[in-house]
């Protein structure tokens, strides 16, 4: 009788799972001016600094804890943030990490100290930014608007959008011109900042407003059916708020002006981008801005070195 089968045992190989390097941040928030935050965010190898626009320190919070988490060569970020005790992102840290795996944010811990100096640190140098020269200007295509603005330090802005003559007036192009201006007020406020403009018409409207005049563009409706405050109502009180630290400056155009010709170039991107261009999806409109503006910036620097 042959015998009965017996069941054998196998050797199992296991494998200890390792677990995935960590990346500390450390981030400083502070209010820089109406709607603009100035960061500072710095680990043992990195650090990151500028400013964010938003409406409340959270979410400017997040807003860069977003941007790091793109530039940052980590699958796994621990934020260290200083928050006040009511802040919504200590009740929303379940729902911070669901929305960006990877990430989460922290109280600071006493090994975090130095992280923390450093990031304090970072931000009072942004805080107490040199002065800067930023060159605006406005691109028109039909009924779309576009303008741009480079500054000095590198950082740029754009936007297109499709305007309305029945609340702007006929002045478009004077219009994209004060909207540049005021997009660059907006986001460098806080530092000594020389305004570069090509439009004569822009430039003396914004030395008007910073004696205090009352005025717009003709046509120019103040006042909106939905509530808001339109844009050049918001530049207009913000460049008299902010006169003593504005120099308003009539240049040349397209004269190879490295700035000037950086923010002409951002303003027809945006436009082209705005008219529906086939040939820019989301991803090539904002590397080509980046692009444009660390070319600029930087033949502006080696200018001025020279």
């Amino acid at each position: 009788m042959a015998p009965k089968p017996v069941a054998g045992t196998r050797p199992l190989d296991i494998v200890t799972a390792r677990s995935r390097p960590m990346l500390s941040v450390a981030l400083a928030v502070r209010p820089r001016g109406r709607s603009v935050f100035a960061y500072s965010a710095n680990s043992a190898q990195q650090c990151w600094s500028g400013t964010v626009d938003a409406e409340s320190a959270d979410t400017a919070t997040l807003d860069v804890i977003r941007r790091i988490r793109a530039a940052a060569d980590a699958e796994r970020i621990r934020f260290v943030v200083q928050l006040p005790a009511r802040s919504t992102l200590w009740a929303l840290r379940d729902e911070v990490a669901l929305l960006m795996p990877g990430v989460w944010i922290e109280r600071p811990r006493f090994s975090d100290e130095a992280l923390v100096r450093g990031a304090l640190s970072g931000l009072r140098e942004v805080m107490a930014a040199a002065p800067v020269c930023v060159a605006t200007d406005g691109s028109v295509r039909g009924k779309i608007t576009g303008y741009g603005w480079l500054a000095s330090s590198g950082e740029y802005g754009l936007q297109g959008f499709r305007h309305s003559t029945k609340l702007i007036g006929p002045q478009v192009v004077l219009v994209a011109e004060l909207r540049a201006i005021g997009a660059a007020v907006q986001r460098l406020r806080g530092r000594d900042i020389t305004v570069l403009s090509d439009s004569r018409p822009a430039i003396g409207m914004v030395k008007r407003w910073m004696d205090g005049e009352d005025v717009l563009p003709e046509g120019y409706l103040a006042y909106r059916e939905s509530g808001k405050t339109p844009g050049l109502v918001r530049a207009r009180q913000m460049i008299f708020e902010d006169r003593a630290r504005i120099t308003p400056l009539w240049v040349k155009g397209h004269r190879g002006e490295p700035l000037n010709e950086g923010a002409d170039a951002l303003a027809r991107l945006a436009s082209r981008y705005a008219l529906g261009d086939s040939a820019l999806d989301a991803a090539e409109y904002h590397r080509r801005a980046s692009d444009l503006a660390v070319t600029f910036s930087r033949e502006f620097t080696r200018a001025r070195s020279a």
